[in-house]
């Protein structure tokens, strides 16, 4: 092999337009999927130029092609949006922020990290995931008498194509491939691992795919069951989902994970009756994080779409409105503060009611709306602001993670 090919090598570019710092963290976030020849794109401080780092020098001129027309799309983009602070809680607790929980729950045996963006816990991480959980729930039943259910971890892509999200974030699909009912294919792929030291896979060939996929929103599987039904007002619902969202090499530790856990609040039904459950939502998030004694604000906020959609899908969700996420404050290993979002709370206004044919008693495609807590941020959120000492911790909390 020629080594040169692959050492890694600095391309300067300039950018089309100058950016500002949000656009240009959208653009080394997402830079890890332009090319697999391209190990991360870096933004310069004036926003005027970036660095392509790339891990192939093979077929450079394709790849640069690449990189410009990837910056040329996220460029594009609007930023600087009014950002409205529906509420902020302060914590009680006055003991300095923990930095790097991640390695601290690893060292304490509290959490394994497999590398891949899977982890396993037990102990008080696990007591304080489900805390969070049922916390939550007990609020949406309280507030909603929200009915609770259970939904499947795999979803077929045609309800994901439904739903919107093959346009809207194609990079972060997975789909489940199995082996084909061939006898042949499936005795060379059993031999080939009878002794091998380490798995062999199949060749593509050898894989079906029959459009199957792991569910990358909790709040998807619950439209097509409500396909069909016409509301007078409206009904909540609420479960704890499994997520799964491919993140390439952005994987890092409970702040961003492949497979995760939501607990998730869906509400269908009349304009009048959505918008009002969703203004409801604010003041029970703010009890959430009150609760667990965080530091802790709602804000308008919008997502990270795939680049040559980005610019138009974050202008209408910020014009509109649509979208308040929770962010929260943690420490990453360098001690530098981030506000991750642990969660959002969203109007679809009735684009999955007429999806799926849901309806209000006036024949109109019913709205809908949902509010996703992801479990694992919200732990390493309270982590991080506790710390380990059992003390520190507000007593209703302490008693049930720390027996």
């Amino acid at each position: 092999m020629n080594t040169q090919l692959t050492v890694p090598m600095k391309v300067a570019i300039d950018m089309p337009r100058q950016v500002d710092d949000e656009v240009a963290g959208d653009i080394e976030k997402e830079s890890v999927f332009v090319s697999p020849a391209i190990d991360r794109i870096v933004v310069s401080e004036d926003g005027k130029s970036a660095t392509v780092v790339l891990k192939d020098r093979r077929n450079l001129d394709a790849v640069m092609d690449k990189a410009a027309r990837f910056l040329d799309v996220m460029a594009k983009q609007v930023s600087g949006y009014e950002i409205k602070v529906f509420f902020e809680t302060k914590r009680k607790d006055e003991g300095p922020y923990q930095r790097d929980v991640n390695s601290g729950l690893v060292e304490r045996g509290w959490l394994h990290d497999y590398g891949k963006g899977q982890v396993a816990y037990n102990g008080p991480v696990l007591k304080l995931a489900r805390l969070i959980n049922e916390k939550a729930a007990e609020l949406y039943k309280r507030e909603y008498d929200a009915t609770d259910g259970h939904f499947p971890a795999l979803v077929d892509s045609e309800t994901l194509h439904k739903c919107g999200y093959f346009d809207s974030h194609p990079n972060a699909v997975t789909f489940i491939g199995n082996m084909v009912e061939d006898f042949d294919a499936i005795e060379e792929f059993r031999a080939a691992n009878s002794c091998s030291e380490g798995a062999h896979m199949p060749p593509q060939d050898h894989v079906h795919m029959d459009g199957m996929c792991l569910n990358p929103a909790a709040c998807f599987p619950a439209y097509p069951t409500l396909k069909g039904k016409r509301y007078q007002t409206g009904e909540c619902f609420t479960w704890m989902g499994r997520v799964f969202r491919y993140e390439s090499r952005n994987i890092s530790g409970l702040d961003r994970l492949f497979e995760f856990n939501v607990r998730e609040l869906v509400f269908v039904g009349t304009d009048d009756y959505v918008k009002d459950v969703r203004n409801r939502a604010l003041p029970l998030v703010e009890e959430l994080a009150s609760f667990f004694d965080i530091d802790c604000k709602l804000q308008t906020a919008t997502d990270p779409f795939f680049a040559t959609v980005s610019a138009a899908k974050k202008f209408w969700q910020a014009a509109q409105e649509v979208k308040n996420e929770i962010k929260i404050p943690v420490l990453d290993a360098d001690g530098k503060t981030t506000n991750i979002a642990c969660g959002s709370i969203n109007l679809h206004g009735n684009f999955f009611g007429e999806r799926f044919d849901i309806e209000d008693t006036e024949g109109n495609a019913a709205m809908t709306g949902c509010v996703g807590l992801g479990i694992e941020r919200w732990v390493l959120a309270v982590f991080t602001q506790h710390g380990y000492d059992p003390d520190r911790w507000p007593e209703a909390v302490r008693e049930k993670i720390f027996d």
